[in-house]
């Protein structure tokens, strides 16, 4: 006898599903459904003859409501599973979050603007070192957060350079002036005085504008 294949097999089980005898297989989900709806909706239709007299048809009404019921369960079941999901998906980006940057440690409650508030202190200050390290380290965050670059700790300030470039980022030109002053200042341990901070500052808020600005536009 020879084996049908599996195709073969399938064709031969369907057409006997098809049968009348094997109808209840078919209709499994839906006859569940309806027999909680049936299940409802005479529940309802006895609590209302139990406390609510001179109805005309309980029964289209106890319908009604059960089916209200199913649409209101099935929402609150929709909405418990986007809040998984986004609860799921906040928590991988907690994992996905950079931990370092140039050396500086990235907590969870660090972000872009808290860095650049630091820089504001430093500048305040007059210690313009600092304070370009500081506003650097915050672009490069924000870059990071907005997905035009992704960050780790073997990229070097040239390689972001190189990427910016190949895609098309239309500050990398600028970028490419703010990590000169960056070189310049922290790791050349050069000091710079009010009217060259003032030129690199203006780099760096025209990338801060610039990222804003791409996230935007996508």
């Amino acid at each position: 006898m020879a084996t049908p294949t599996k195709k073969e097999f399938d064709l031969i089980v369907n057409n006997i599903l098809q049968g009348s005898e094997y109808e209840h297989l078919r209709n499994t989900v839906l006859d569940f459904i309806t027999k909680i709806k049936e299940d409802i909706s005479q529940w309802i239709g006895k609590l209302i003859n139990n406390t609510i007299s001179n109805i005309p048809a309980p029964d289209s009404l106890s319908n009604n409501l059960a089916n209200i019921l199913i649409v209101i369960g099935i929402l609150m079941i929709c909405t418990i599973v986007v809040l998984i999901i986004v609860k799921a998906s906040k928590t991988f980006e907690r994992k996905s979050r950079i931990k370092e940057i140039l050396g500086e440690k990235i907590l969870d409650k660090t972000t872009p603007s808290s860095l650049r508030h630091t820089a504001a202190s430093f500048r305040q200050k007059e210690d313009f070192r600092a304070a370009i390290r500081y506003d650097f380290i915050a672009i490069l965050l924000l870059m990071h957060e907005k997905n035009i670059i992704y960050l780790d700790e073997s990229k070097t300030n040239e390689e972001i350079y190189q990427y910016l470039k190949k895609s098309k980022f239309s500050g990398f030109s600028v970028f490419d002036y703010l990590i000169s002053d960056f070189n310049y200042s922290w790791y050349g341990h050069r000091v710079y005085n009010r009217e060259s901070y003032d030129k690199a500052f203006q780099n760096i808020n025209l990338i801060w504008d610039e990222v804003l600005a791409y996230e935007e536009e996508n």
